[in-house]
């Protein structure tokens, strides 16, 4: 067992504590050290040599002897000098070496831990690892390599400065740290990114376990005087062995950490189909390109009144038809956007291109009905753009679009990044009568104040609320009263995930209005919904008080099911 796997702080008290044969030896990188110690050993050497002649040998009276043979001197003098200056010579030695071991243990301290954090750094991190891996192997187990990435730091630096994202970045690593506790090691990997070596877990779960801690104990929010600053995280794991290259280990599992960004929990393992995704080193000229290509698609799927079964909405969707690889969903590319800062323009055509499609569908919406509203999800990153309200103006006169038509969607775990920029943003489009829909209710924090703080047009109730109806009273109990306060405060209500129909009645019974899911249609092309949209207007029969066992959606009997 690997003698306490710590990632040692650099704190000046020790480095890495481990087995003679264990992962790593500072001093095995430290050839200066072994130089100054030849140097010592020399003179030591030399020193006693002369000592032992002056003092048993007379040499001072051979020496005066062999000067001036017919001088009677006293030999006192250069004797106590022939034993006095190697003494001296052996003392100067040993504190050169002293302080050359102090300076190389200093500079290797340095070099090997990360200034910011004290933290190990990359290079302590590709050291430790092969050993790690040995003593594994002994346990006939395997190392987990968990790639730690925050999601939403750049918006802390652009909002609170740098300095607050320092203290930040202190505040994760000694979260990081005591969450992993004293057997596993820690390292700054590169700006907000993280590495965790869990030497020996007894099965792959433990190390999904634990990843599954860290993004938990991450989402704690951060309190700096007045400030608290939340922030998440991403992890992928990969499983290292003693055969296995140490940047391919590194790779796997920060492919892994990208396809996690695009998951419900944010942590996924590894799996060799995943090395066909984008990564950092091939994402932003690809990306680029397919912008300029027109590779991106939006996909629309409906919002249906759960009372009536008709369309009155859709949510905008971003789908990328890549040429090589089929019809590609947002968990397989919206990360490496992000991190390319290329969600900005992208975000830019979504934007038009719903806008245009709203204006279009408002013409040949059915007589008297209402325009069918679109939802947008919009990026905090694009959201803190200080041109974003200027976009949403010019876009609008442009297409001609009707605003109230248009919602900005942003989910509850997107405000942690930046509450007061993106409130800004969601006030500055208001005023241009584009409304705000809170996506995923109920799964971020302070759900409560953000409807105080937003007042959102339209709340969407997460699909793990409805999946639980009808297995325990209490949760049953939850929806109805988030319904009803939400009916309450005059804000429109819309449960995702629906998928039978015993959902649509239960929640017809809570008072919820709107509903989405594969139950009434997957996403689809705009053509599909500019046909339901004919069909509609062609339609005027509206069912005014429809017994709920008998509502039978008519975007779900109209759609293809894919």
């Amino acid at each position: 067992m690997l003698r306490r796997l710590r990632s040692s702080r650099d704190d000046g008290t020790r480095t890495f504590a481990a087995p003679r044969e264990g992962p790593f030896h500072v001093e095995d990188l430290v050839e200066s050290e072994r130089r100054a110690g030849v140097e010592l050993a020399l003179i030591v050497v030399v020193g006693v040599v002369v000592c032992v002649l002056a003092i048993v040998y007379r040499l001072p009276e051979w020496l005066l002897d062999r000067l001036d043979p017919g001088r009677d001197l006293d030999t006192n003098g250069l004797l106590a000098l022939l034993v006095v200056a190697p003494l001296g010579a052996v003392v100067f030695a040993t504190r050169r070496y002293r302080d050359a071991i102090r300076a190389q243990r200093e500079l290797t301290r340095l070099s090997l831990h990360d200034p910011l954090t004290g933290l190990p750094n990359r290079r302590y991190l590709r050291a430790v690892l092969p050993g790690a891996t040995r003593h594994a192997r002994r346990l006939n187990t395997r190392v987990g390599v968990l790639f730690v990435d925050l999601d939403g730091f750049k918006a802390v630096n652009d909002t609170w400065g740098h300095e607050v994202g320092d203290r930040l970045m202190r505040a994760v690593a000694d979260r990081l740290a005591e969450g992993a506790g004293p057997d596993r090691f820690v390292a700054r990997f590169a700006g907000d990114e993280f590495v965790v070596l869990d030497p020996a877990p007894a099965a792959p779960e433990q190390s999904e376990r634990l990843a599954r801690e860290l993004v938990d104990l991450l989402e704690i929010p951060f309190e700096f005087g007045e400030d608290r600053i939340r922030i998440s995280a991403s992890v992928g794991i990969a499983f290292a062995d003693p055969n296995s290259d140490v940047d391919e280990v590194l790779r796997d599992a920060d492919t892994a950490m990208y396809a996690a960004k695009g998951t419900p929990r944010r942590v996924t393992v590894f799996d060799p189909t995943l090395r066909s995704r984008l990564t950092p080193a091939n994402a932003e000229r690809r990306l680029e390109q397919a912008l300029e290509a027109g590779e991106f698609r939006l996909f629309y799927q409906p919002l249906v009144a759960l009372e009536s079964g008709r369309m009155v909405g859709v949510e905008a969707l971003l789908r990328w038809a890549h040429p090589e690889r089929g019809l590609l969903h947002p968990p397989d590319f919206l990360p490496a956007l992000e991190d390319t800062g290329l969600i900005v323009p992208v975000g830019r055509w979504v934007v038009e291109e719903a806008a245009r499609r709203a204006r279009h569908w408002a013409e040949i919406a059915e007589p008297g009905g209402h325009p069918l509203r679109v939802t947008l999800n919009v990026s905090p990153r694009q959201l803190a753009q200080s041109d974003f309200v200027d976009l949403l103006r010019d876009v609008l006169t442009r297409t001609g679009a009707d605003p109230a038509q248009l919602y900005v969607e942003l989910t509850e775990t997107a405000l942690i990044a930046d509450v007061h920029t993106i409130w800004h943003a969601v006030e500055g489009a208001r005023t241009l009568g584009v409304g705000m829909a809170l996506d995923d209710f109920g799964t971020g924090f302070s759900s409560l104040t953000h409807l105080r703080d937003f007042e959102p047009s339209l709340v969407k109730l997460d699909r793990s609320f409805v999946a639980r109806m009808g297995h325990s009273p209490a949760d049953d109990t939850i929806l109805r009263h988030v319904v009803a306060l939400a009916r309450g405060l005059g804000i429109t209500t819309l449960a995702e995930g629906i998928t039978d129909a015993d959902q649509v009645r239960r929640l017809l019974d809570f008072g919820c209005q709107l509903g989405q899911g594969f139950y009434f249609a997957d996403p689809q092309p705009a053509p599909v919904i500019d046909a339901l949209l004919e069909r509609q207007a062609r339609v005027h029969q509206v069912p005014t008080a429809p017994d709920p066992a008998t509502v039978v959606s008519a975007v779900r009997r109209d759609v293809p099911r894919r």
